[in-house]
């Protein structure tokens, strides 16, 4: 497919789960693809499978962001697609808002606010050089619902969430056409979702349950697949969607439908 051929995308958190199914499938699809993350290793290694360009990158750096767009740039004279998936989740079972320190709070709201705020401020300029792109912000279910036992988590998705409408009503000044959406995970069978379940195993959540069994509440049971969330992805960076700016967009099984 050449859906996205002659287009230029930047994928943070390409290195792995989300951020690379979406990076591959953009890749797929003719884009050239660059992958931005923290994992130099991974992050290579996923971009010389799918023949996308890897970029070290920490999303809480303002110079690393302001480095990474002026190289883009630089070799391709655009930016088309910018894909913000680097995020951290923090501790999610002792995350309470009597035991979340102000340090673990601003290091988990570092990385998914501040790199977001960074990757959107700086991918809207570059993109102004044509006048239109399309910036996907990945949020999560979470930003709808107390997370009581992932304060900063929850905090951050929820700030992701507005940030990304003001962004899109930014993207449509002067006659831009620069849009702004977010997706909304759910569970996701990612390393994210792992290390959640790793916290739990550690801890014995309450009563003794297993978390994974949480997928048997979902009406559409089992865990979701990264690329369930790419596809959805592809489609706001696309064309196909250039009347849709400032939405909100879950993928998570209708889990929400019960919350």
């Amino acid at each position: 497919m050449t859906q996205f051929k002659d287009q230029v995308a930047l994928v943070t958190g390409g290195a792995s789960g989300i951020g690379a199914a979406t990076a591959r499938l953009l890749a797929e699809r003719g884009a050239q693809v660059v992958i931005a993350d923290l994992a130099s290793g991974n992050g290579a290694t996923v971009a010389d499978r799918i023949g996308a360009e890897f970029m070290a990158l920490d999303v809480t750096s303002e110079p690393g962001w302001k480095a990474t767009i002026a190289a883009i740039l630089e070799r391709h004279g655009r930016l088309d697609v910018l894909v913000n998936a680097a995020g951290i989740v923090g501790d999610v079972v002792n995350g309470t808002l009597a035991s979340t320190t102000l340090a673990d709070f601003r290091r988990v709201l570092a990385v998914n606010l501040d790199g977001t705020f960074l990757g959107c401020r700086e991918g809207i300029e570059a993109m102004r050089r044509t006048g239109k792109g399309a910036i996907i912000n990945l949020a999560s279910v979470g930003a709808y619902y107390p997370t009581l036992q992932s304060v900063a988590y929850g905090a951050s998705k929820g700030a992701v969430t507005q940030l990304t409408k003001t962004v899109a009503l930014a993207g449509s000044e002067s006659g831009h056409q620069i849009r702004c959406n977010s997706v909304h995970p759910g569970k996701i069978a990612t390393p994210m979702l792992e290390t959640i379940f790793d916290q739990y195993k550690q801890r014995q959540a309450a009563g003794g349950v297993d978390p994974r069994t949480a997928g048997r509440r979902i009406p559409l049971a089992e865990e979701g697949k990264p690329e369930d969330v790419a596809n959805l992805i592809a489609f706001l960076a696309s064309d196909q969607a250039g009347y849709i700016t400032g939405g909100e967009f879950t993928v998570d099984g209708g889990w929400r439908l019960l919350r």
